[in-house]
């Protein structure tokens, strides 16, 4: 029996001046992550300026998590690059971090606007 999972994404933007232009950047990351993806939320960031948080999520039906752990790795990886990666050994599940640096690279020009990102996978 497939269990369903929900899967979350949350970013923070940098230099976003409109709300109009955190709805075009989630739209763009929904469209790259797929048409299953929901935006939730998008909301103004006080802790920094010009900032927004953008919620995203989706739910997976797969009955093994190593399955469900590359999905994941695969999509962070269609934005930003590198993630931090957090694993759980008792529940076999990964939580992903990005941090914007002088490293990191963008799937998509537009997804420079991404200062910080969290996937987190849940049951």
């Amino acid at each position: 029996m497939n269990k369903s999972q929900n899967i979350y994404l949350t970013i923070v933007t940098e230099s976003q001046t409109s709300e109009m232009k955190a709805k075009k950047l989630s739209e763009l990351v929904q469209t790259e992550l797929g048409d299953n993806w929901e935006i939730i939320t998008i909301a103004k960031y006080h802790k920094f300026e010009s900032a927004y948080k953008i919620e995203l999520k989706t739910i997976i039906v797969e009955n093994h998590q190593e399955r469900i752990n590359h999905y994941a790795i695969s999509l962070a990886d269609k934005l930003a690059s590198p993630w931090l990666i957090y694993f759980d050994k008792d529940d076999n599940s990964i939580e992903l971090i990005f941090n914007k640096n002088k490293n990191s690279r963008f799937g998509k020009s537009d997804f420079d606007m991404i200062k910080w990102g969290h996937f987190q996978i849940t049951k």
